[in-house]
């Protein structure tokens, strides 16, 4: 059973991730951008965005303004947080030609609450925690061949966030990306900014085209979240 390996980038880096497109047509993948105040791109952000659709890769939402899930829902309620950071996400995102099926948490901040709401708005969600060196660990994050996985814990794959340098974890993530490749199974890791430097967080080229390359080379499939199966199918419109 071939693992499966969705990359994913989140806020709103659009040139950097239009530059990117060669990297991933190399190898055939098809990624998942996860775009915030999709309301307020200009026309060349917009057309970076249809460009990217356009290659086959997917388009999800990171929020109206990256709002933390949990807590404004605890405070303002769902029906105001889906009213503010949600709709107007949608909204937008489907007039660029994007079936916005895909959810990224912003910072990563999720409670049941709030996977209760927004799977009822989304195939899946996306969400994160802490890059660790202990295999066994990093393992939880690759779901199982034919689970039911609809909210993906996601791995980490910035280099740095300014010049504050992430921990070096390639042994682990080609472990990770080894075991998909014997085992089969979903993995979904998650940057931001593409580029050399960046005061976001942010992936180094060098380092994506080396994951692209091994990923490849493992036969992996390269895909977006909005390929993910639905297991239950009842996504609101």
């Amino acid at each position: 059973m071939t693992g499966r390996l969705a990359l994913t980038f989140d806020d709103r880096h659009v040139d950097s991730w239009v530059s990117a497109r060669p990297l991933l047509d190399a190898v055939g993948a098809r990624a998942t951008f996860f775009l915030v105040e999709a309301d307020l791109l200009d026309r060349h952000e917009r057309s970076g965005i249809r460009a990217l659709l356009a290659d086959g890769h997917s388009i999800g939402s990171h929020g109206a303004r990256h709002r933390n899930a949990d807590e404004t829902i605890a405070r303002a309620g769902a029906a105001s947080y889906l009213a503010d950071e949600i709709d107007p996400s949608l909204r937008a995102l489907r007039a660029l030609g994007a079936s916005a099926q895909t959810f990224a948490y912003p910072n990563s901040r999720r409670d049941e609450a709030s996977d209760d709401i927004l799977l009822a708005r989304f195939d899946h969600l996306r969400t994160g925690g802490p890059r660790t060196d202990d295999p066994a660990a990093a393992a939880r994050a690759i779901s199982p061949p034919g689970s039911s996985v609809r909210v993906h814990p996601g791995r980490g794959i910035d280099t740095a966030r300014g010049e504050r340098a992430h921990p070096a974890d390639a042994d682990v993530l080609s472990g990770m990306m080894r075991h998909l490749a014997d085992h089969g199974g979903t993995l979904v890791l998650y940057a931001h900014d593409i580029a050399a430097s960046s005061p976001a967080n942010h992936i180094h080229p060098d380092r994506l085209r080396r994951i692209l390359i091994e990923a490849s080379g493992l036969g992996l499939d390269l895909l977006g979240m909005d390929a993910l199966p639905d297991p239950e199918g009842h996504r609101e419109p």
